[in-house]
C-alpha cells in the first residue's frame, strides 16, 4: 500500500493498475449494456415496456457484472476498488463536501412527485427497481471502481475526477445514438452527465464506500425511469439523468453544480498538497 499526502492509501497488489486495461473493461461493459441491451429489448413489442426493460437489462447487465467481477479476480486489484478513507477522516477534513452526497440524494427525492404512481403497477415498480439496482452496481463498479482505481494509481485526484466523469458521460453516447438523439442534444447531455459523474465521484470519496454510490445511482435511475412519461426506457444505459423543471429540483441541481465546481478546485489543492508532501518525503530520505 502507498499513501498520498492527505492520508489516502492506494493498493499496489495484483497486476499493475493500467488505465488502458480499465478503459477496455469500460468498452466491454458499454458493448453489453448499450449494444446487447438495445438488441434484446428490440425483440419485444413497444407496447410492452416492462418486458422491454427486463429483457434489455437483466440479461446483458448480469453478463457485464459477472465479467467485471471476473476481471477484478484476474487482475488481483485490491480492496481500494471498493473502499477508501472517507474525506472527513483526511487532513484537511473538508466537512463541506458532505453536502454533495446529500444534494445527490435530494435530487431524486424531489422528483418522486413526478412519478405517475397510479399508472405504475407493483410488478413494473419492482422490475425497474431490480434493473436499476443492476445499473447502479455495474456503472459504479466500472467507472468509480475499476477506472478510478487505475487512473488514481498513475495520476492525481484532478485527473481521476475528470477522467472518470467524462468517460461516464461519453459512455452514454451509444444509447443516445441508437435512440436517434440529435448531435446537439448529445453534446448537452455529455456536459450534464459529466457533472453527474463528478457528483458520484464525491459520493464515493466522502462516504469512502463504493456501494453507497451504487445505491444512490440506482435510486436516481429508478425515479428517472418511473417518472418517464413515455414508459420505461429499454436500454441498459439510460440516456441521461435529466431533472424536473420544478423549483425544488432546480435549486438542488444548481447547488449541486456549484458544489461540484468547487470540488474541482478542492482536488487541485489536494494534488498540490500531495506533491509537496512527496517532495518533503524525498528530501527527508535523501538527508
Amino acid at each position: 500500500m502507498t499513501a498520498t499526502g492527505d492520508g489516502a492509501r492506494v493498493s499496489t497488489t495484483g497486476r499493475p493498475r493500467s488505465v488502458w486495461l480499465a478503459l477496455a473493461a469500460v468498452v466491454v461493459y458499454i458493448a453489453l449494456a448499450a449494444g446487447l441491451g438495445n438488441l434484446l429489448s428490440g425483440l419485444v413489442r413497444d407496447d410492452e415496456s416492462t418486458a422491454q426493460f427486463a429483457l434489455g437489462h437483466f440479461i446483458p447487465l448480469a453478463i457485464a457484472i459477472a465479467l467485471l467481477l471476473l476481471f477484478l479476480r484476474w487482475a488481483g486489484w485490491g480492496s481500494d476498488v471498493w473502499r477508501e478513507r472517507p474525506t472527513p477522516t483526511l487532513i484537511p477534513r473538508r466537512w463541506w463536501l458532505l453536502s454533495i452526497p446529500v444534494l445527490v440524494v435530494l435530487g431524486p427525492i424531489g422528483q418522486l412527485g413526478d412519478v405517475p404512481w397510479a399508472s405504475r403497477s407493483i410488478g413494473t415498480i419492482l422490475v425497474i427497481a431490480a434493473g436499476t439496482l443492476m445499473v447502479g452496481f455495474g456503472e459504479e463498479l466500472v467507472m468509480r471502481g475499476i477506472l478510478l482505481t487505475a487512473v488514481r494509481a498513475r495520476h492525481g485526484e484532478l485527473a481521476t475526477l475528470l477522467v472518470t466523469s467524462f468517460v461516464f458521460a461519453l459512455a452514454h453516447i451509444p444509447s443516445s445514438l441508437i435512440a436517434g438523439v440529435s448531435v446537439g442534444a448529445i453534446a448537452f447531455q455529455v456536459a450534464a452527465l459529466a457533472s453527474v459523474g463528478a457528483a458520484y465521484y464525491w459520493v464515493r470519496r466522502v462516504t469512502g464506500r463504493l456501494w453507497v454510490g451504487m445505491l444512490v445511482h440506482a435510486f436516481t435511475d429508478w425515479v428517472l425511469y418511473l417518472a418517464s412519461g413515455a414508459g420505461a426506457p429499454a436500454a441498459s444505459m439510460p440516456q441521461g439523468h435529466s431533472g424536473s423543471p420544478e423549483v425544488f429540483p432546480a435549486i438542488v441541481q444548481s447547488l449541486l453544480l456549484l458544489a461540484t465546481a468547487i470540488g474541482v478546485i478542492s482536488v487541485m489543492r489536494e494534488d498540490r498538497r500531495n506533491r509537496r508532501a512527496a517532495s518533503d518525503a524525498a528530501s527527508s530520505a535523501a538527508t
